[in-house]
């Protein structure tokens, strides 16, 4: 077993992952992952598929995949390889290369035709747009004066003329005044705060604040599907299975102090924490699998 392979089994072996559960979390197929913890290589179907495997299984473990390349260098084998026959002769590579280049000046006039072409056109336009908003101002000021020369305002000495009030709307006034007085305002409801309060490179840790319960939805995307692993701190398993094509699965966690969501193709599951969505810490496009780690008391203020 080389020594990449057995830090990569111990960080497996860490998360309580077999490699059933591993296979499942990255779609890698179990002889492949074996060959991986044994440094046996030859089993890949090419040396390409080596880095993107080892890569898919130390995000999944939380292990940083460009410093193992680096720690490991020597362990890995390159990405390249000796795919040119060799009865290409180099005679035939020159022939090859200055038949491509000839073909390429051939058809330089007609791209200069083509530049100058679209050049004019751009120019047109541009003088077209700036004559139309030069024109728009003026249609503009005549539409307002003709609107306030047809408007029926009332004369100066008419419109500062007000009827006073009567005794009765003097009294019905002061009876609404009171009355608004008298209303006290509604207290604001408080609301549910989830706080980040540590990130590394594949995990992070949140609080959750201000709410007397912890319910979590889970739910596959169409077509999609994800492995889904939800424990407390004690190990106990609450949700440990994969959702998949529109699936969904609630799970009541208000009795508990800390979970632990493990994720493997969180781009396939939408998370809801007491009905409100939850945003991902890591790009989804970026990070395959995500662990997160909540920790709840209930009707603490922030």
């Amino acid at each position: 077993m080389s020594e990449l392979g057995s830090r990569l089994k111990e960080a497996r072996e860490q998360k309580d992952l077999s490699l059933d559960d591993l296979q499942q979390m990255t779609k890698i197929q179990k002889r492949y992952l074996v060959g991986i913890e044994e440094g046996n290589y030859n089993v890949m179907p090419g040396k390409f598929y080596v880095r993107a495997f080892i890569k898919q299984y130390a995000e999944a473990v939380g292990l940083n995949p460009e410093e193992l390349f680096e720690q490991y260098k020597s362990e890995i084998p390159g990405t390249y390889n000796d795919e040119i026959p060799e009865q290409i002769s180099r005679v035939q590579s020159r022939r090859q290369i200055s038949s491509t280049s000839s073909k390429i000046i051939d058809k330089v006039p007609m791209i200069i035709l083509a530049l100058f072409i679209l050049g004019g056109a751009m120019t047109i336009y541009w003088f077209v747009s700036k004559k139309d908003v030069a024109e728009e101002p003026s249609t503009q000021l005549e539409s307002q004066e003709t609107e306030y020369d047809e408007s029926n305002e009332p004369p100066p000495d008419q419109a500062e003329k007000k009827e006073e009030p009567t005794e009765e709307e003097q009294v019905a006034g002061e009876t609404d005044t009171d009355s608004a007085e008298e209303e006290e305002p509604e207290e604001e409801a408080t609301t549910q705060e989830l706080v980040e309060v540590g990130k590394g490179t594949s995990t992070a840790t949140y609080e959750l604040k201000n709410t007397d319960s912890f319910k979590v939805k889970l739910t596959a995307k169409t077509g999609g599907k994800a492995w889904v692993a939800v424990r407390n701190r004690q190990g106990e398993k609450f949700v440990y299975k994969e959702i998949a094509d529109g699936q969904t699965e609630e799970v009541d966690l208000t009795g508990q102090t800390e979970i632990n969501f493990n994720i493997g193709r969180s781009s396939d599951l939408a998370i809801e924490i007491n009905g409100e969505p939850f945003q991902y810490p890591f790009n989804t496009g970026e990070v395959v699998q995500q662990i997160i780690t909540i920790k709840f008391t209930p009707g603490t203020q922030g």
